[in-house]
C-alpha cells in the first residue's frame, strides 16, 4: 500500500520526507504522517494560510537533469533532485 508522500520543514535537515497515513477529513487540524525512520507524527495544517506540506515527486524522477520534467517543482523537490 502506497501513501501520498510529502515534504515537511525540519529545523535540522531543512526538509524531511513523510507519508500521509490517515485520510484527511474536513475539520481536521493536522495530518498524520509517518517519517522515513518510521516515526509517527501529527503535522499541524492551516487551510486558511495555505500551509500544506509540499507533495513529493515519484522516485522515477529522482536525478532528473531537466527540472521541468518534475511533477512538482518547489524548493524541497529541487534540493532533493
Amino acid at each position: 500500500l502506497q501513501y501520498t508522500r510529502v515534504w515537511i520543514p525540519d529545523p535540522d535537515e531543512v526538509w524531511k520526507s513523510a507519508e500521509i497515513i490517515k485520510d484527511y477529513k474536513e475539520g481536521d487540524k493536522s495530518l498524520r504522517l509517518k517519517l522515513e525512520d518510521e516515526t509517527i507524527c501529527e503535522y499541524p495544517i492551516d487551510l486558511h494560510g495555505n500551509e500544506l506540506p509540499f507533495l513529493r515527486n515519484p522516485d522515477i524522477l529522482v536525478g532528473e537533469n531537466d527540472l521541468t520534467a518534475l511533477s512538482y517543482l518547489h524548493e524541497p523537490a529541487v534540493l532533493h533532485n
